[in-house]
């Protein structure tokens, strides 16, 4: 039986999803890495991915797919977001994970935009901007 169709209510506030979240986060993870290479951005898009219930499920396809897709999109979501923000003449070889600490920075200290604009632009926790903002410096230190 596919716990995806359940209707059953979460005993003592557990998310409906945390069973699926044991099953099958490691895939899930494995997937919004692949499109979204910071370890600590992947982190937070797979815990929103299982906080809310998942989107075009049906019986005929198994939970795994499922899952695979919503956080494929979910995934896809934050990096289109992401991409919109970058200047129009970003190098296209440059990976997220290099330019995110330095669009954060110039973000919040050339623009001036406070970090929890910034982090909701985003779809990120203040947290993961403050800690862009502490990779973008410590690469200065190691150059």
């Amino acid at each position: 039986m596919n716990k995806l169709r359940t209707t059953s209510k979460p005993l003592n506030n557990i998310p409906p999803n945390l069973s699926l979240y044991d099953k099958y986060g490691a895939v899930a993870y494995g997937v919004i890495l692949q499109i979204i290479p910071q370890e600590q951005l992947a982190q937070e898009i797979l815990v929103e991915l299982f906080q809310f219930p998942l989107q075009n499920c049906s019986a005929e396809i198994s939970d795994v797919i499922c899952i695979i897709r919503n956080a494929r999109a979910k995934a896809l979501e934050f990096s289109n977001r992401f991409k919109s923000l970058l200047p129009p003449n970003e190098d296209s070889n440059t990976s997220e994970k290099e330019v995110l600490p330095d669009l954060i920075f110039n973000l919040a200290f050339k623009q001036g935009i406070p970090l929890e604009s910034i982090a909701e632009r985003l779809g990120i926790s203040k947290e993961a901007t403050m800690k862009a903002i502490s990779e973008h410096v410590k690469s200065f230190r190691k150059s």
